[in-house]
């Protein structure tokens, strides 16, 4: 069971799992550390057309209701009430390198390519915030997205388009706080006549 905070701490999470990978490859290492993983847009960091500083953008640019949990029966709480179903949400990133070279792009982009393969189900120890110490597990899935639809989201930010890869993590679940009243089944009768 989540709070609200738990969007955040899927971000939380998702930053020091690429850390913890990056960190000890001394090519990575040279190029960026744990503070310039950064949840803000990558817009934000490249005057005109370059990079100010070399960062990784972890982007959160959508979010969506998870089709499959969505028409879950309310909770019991205990036998007089229950609680609604928590919302469940899928959430999208857009991993962008922002370095001084396009090869150091490539370098930073592939690493963190191989690190979210390579643990594409995150659990345990792994998870960060408010997810810590749960039974959560989050499924993050390479989400390629139509050249279409990145000069789209590209054209939004007013820059030019830069180097980017597309994450879906799901099933991320925000309890609800509603609760409805509840009556407790006395008798069951069943009734039945032949035709």
């Amino acid at each position: 069971m989540s709070q609200y905070q738990v969007v955040n701490s899927v971000g939380i999470t998702l930053r020091e799992l690429l850390w913890s990978q990056m960190q000890p490859d001394s090519t990575i290492s040279s190029l960026i550390d744990e503070q310039n993983i950064v949840f803000e847009p990558p817009y934000q960091f490249i005057s005109e057309t370059e990079p100010q500083t070399n960062r990784l953008s972890i982007f959160l640019y959508r979010v969506l209701e998870n089709s499959d949990m969505r028409n879950r029966n309310p909770e019991l709480i205990n036998g007089n009430s229950a609680r609604y179903p928590p919302l469940f949400l899928n959430l999208f990133y857009l991993i962008t390198p922002l370095t001084n070279s396009a090869e150091n792009n490539h370098y930073l982009l592939g690493k963190t390519m191989q690190i979210l393969h390579d643990r594409g189900i995150v659990k345990g120890s792994l998870l960060k915030g408010i997810l810590e110490n749960t039974a959560e597990e989050l499924r993050v899935i390479f989400h390629p997205i139509s050249i279409e639809d990145i000069t789209k989201l590209w054209s939004s930010f007013l820059r030019p388009y830069h180097l980017s890869a597309a994450y879906e993590v799901k099933v991320v679940a925000i309890d609800s706080q509603r609760t409805i009243e509840t009556e407790t089944v006395l008798r069951k009768t069943i009734q039945y006549s032949q035709l």
